[in-house]
C-alpha cells in the first residue's frame, strides 16, 4: 500500500494532478476575529493581577472579568462600560478600580441573571475550576440597577464540583434556564427557585476530542458553548477548542478552533450580546490579554 502511494504521489506530480493532504480527523477551522478590548497588566482594572478568568456581559452590554494572582489567590471583579459605538477596539472602558471579593475563589466562569431570585440582576461565580481548585461552591454577587457591584453570598450545588456556568433567559421558552458543566456531564436548572436543589442530568458523556482544559461555558436561547483550552501537555501547535451543543447536550458543531500560539493564548471564556460572540484568552508570556470576536 505504501508503494502504491508512493508512485501515485510521483505520478501526480509529473501529471500536475493535485493530491488533498491528509488531515486530523478533529481538525479545526480559526474562528477567532477582531479584538474588541486589550488589557494589558498595568491595566488599573486589573489591580495588579496577572491572570484572567471568567467573564460574562451583564446589563446595558457592560462586561464583567475576573482576574487572580497566580495559582488563584485573591481575586478581583472588574468592570467594563461600553460606550454605545461600533464594537471596535475602543468601545468597552475600565470603570475604574476592580472590586476585590475573595468569594470569587478561582472564578473560572460567570454567568449573568437580569433577576436572580427576583433580587434583581446578579452574577454567579463558578468558585473552582475541574482540578486544581475544586468547589461546589458558587458566588452570588449582586448588582445595583446600574450595574456596579454591591453585596456577596455564597451558595453550595447539591451536584458537587463544576467549573462551567451559564444563564439564558431566552431558554425554554423565554422562562429562563442554567446550564453546568461538570467534566464531561451536563446539567440543567430552571431560571427561578434556589441552587441548591432541582438540578437534572441531561448527559454524561459531553463531545470532546484531545486533551484540552476545561474552562467557560455560554448559552443562549437553544445553544450552549462549551470552552476547552491549551494546556502544559496539549502539543505545541494545539489550538483551543470551543463546542456547541444543543439543551440535552447532543452535538451541534465540534472542534470550533481558537489558536493557542504556541501554548501563550489560552482561551477562558465565552460570552455574548445579542448576536456578538466575544471570548476571552489570558496570554501567558506577559502580553496583554484580549476579548476577541467569535465568528459563530
Amino acid at each position: 500500500m505504501r508503494k502504491l502511494l508512493s508512485f501515485a504521489s510521483v505520478l501526480a506530480l509529473l501529471t500536475g494532478i493535485a493530491i488533498a493532504s491528509t488531515t486530523s480527523a478533529h481538525a479545526a477551522t480559526d474562528r477567532s476575529g477582531a479584538e474588541r478590548l486589550n488589557i494589558p497588566n498595568s491595566s488599573p482594572c486589573r489591580a495588579g493581577r496577572t491572570v484572567m478568568q471568567g467573564m460574562v456581559a451583564g446589563p446595558g452590554g457592560q462586561l464583567y472579568i475576573i482576574f487572580t494572582k497566580a495559582g488563584g489567590a485573591e481575586p478581583v471583579l472588574s468592570r467594563w462600560l461600553r460606550d454605545g459605538t461600533a464594537w471596535d477596539g475602543a468601545s468597552w472602558t475600565c470603570a475604574g478600580a476592580p472590586t476585590s471579593i475573595p468569594a470569587l475563589g478561582h472564578g473560572n466562569d460567570l454567568a449573568y441573571h437580569p433577576d436572580y431570585r427576583g433580587q434583581g440582576p446578579a452574577l454567579i461565580a463558578t468558585q473552582g475550576s475541574q482540578s486544581a481548585f475544586p468547589s461546589a461552591d458558587v458566588a452570588i454577587v449582586h448588582l445595583n440597577a446600574s450595574g456596579t457591584i454591591g453585596s456577596t453570598e455564597v451558595v453550595r450545588l447539591p451536584i458537587g464540583n463544576i467549573s462551567g456556568l451559564c444563564y439564558s433567559a431566552t431558554a425554554a421558552g423565554g422562562a429562563g434556564k442554567y446550564a453546568a458543566r461538570r467534566l464531561g456531564n451536563l446539567w440543567t436548572h430552571p431560571g427561578s427557585g434556589a441552587l441548591t436543589s432541582g438540578w437534572t442530568l441531561v448527559k454524561t458523556n459531553l463531545t470532546s476530542h484531545d486533551n484540552r482544559s476545561d474552562q467557560g461555558i455560554d448559552c443562549s436561547e437553544n445553544y450552549i458553548w462549551n470552552t476547552k483550552s491549551i494546556n502544559t501537555s496539549t502539543p505545541s501547535t494545539g489550538w483551543n477548542w470551543v463546542y456547541q451543543y444543543n439543551w440535552s447536550g447532543g452535538d451541534v458543531e465540534s472542534d470550533i478552533g481558537i489558536p493557542g500560539n504556541n501554548l501563550v493564548d489560552e482561551i477562558e471564556d465565552i460570552t455574548h450580546i445579542g448576536g456578538e460572540f466575544f471570548v476571552g484568552v489570558n496570554r501567558n508570556d506577559g502580553r496583554a490579554d484580549s476579548v476577541q470576536v467569535f465568528i459563530e
